[in-house]
């Protein structure tokens, strides 16, 4: 089980690579804000990763859930914290993209991971080739997703190294 804010769903629905995160943890726990902005609000700007994202949770291995607990926390958005204090309720990793999001959950005592990290768990787990998983982050670039040169070749060597 891991908790997903909205940036690694998006981008990996976005690539056709949703179902990595079926494979890798079996369910995956948004919380109900990451899930107003991936479906709900994908859904009104007519957005295909919604509608993907929106079968995964009809079928069972994503689910919603609400926090218990809701503090404010400036500089991030609600979903991140929101995903933030999910992980913390469940005690588990937690999906992040965003740098801001990433550091308060570490702060927080947190395993932070992001979209990479699932492309590198699954040619690791040997469910993706390394030609897909490369194929996924270009895809997912020329999509939006937002990476430096610098992770992004070190990505690339980082694969090379399984």
């Amino acid at each position: 089980m891991i908790v997903s804010d909205a940036s690694p769903l998006i981008n990996l629905a976005k690539a056709g690579k949703l179902h990595l995160l079926k494979d890798l943890f079996g369910k995956v726990l948004i919380e109900e804000e990451v899930k107003s902005e991936t479906i709900d609000r994908g859904k009104q700007e007519a957005a295909p990763d919604a509608l993907i994202i929106e079968d995964a949770l009809r079928e069972g291995w994503i689910e919603v859930q609400r926090i218990r607990t809701v503090k404010d926390i400036k500089g991030i958005h609600s979903g991140e914290r929101n995903s933030i204090f999910l992980a913390k309720e469940h005690k588990c990793i937690v999906l992040i993209d965003e740098e801001d999001g990433r550091d308060v959950a570490r702060a927080m005592h947190l395993k932070v991971r992001g979209t990479l990290y699932v492309l590198k768990k699954a040619v690791e787990k040997s469910i993706l080739s390394k030609k897909d998983a490369i194929g996924a982050l270009n895809e997912m670039v020329s999509g939006g997703f937002r990476i430096s040169a610098s992770i992004y070749s070190k990505f690339l060597d980082e694969l090379e190294q399984i």
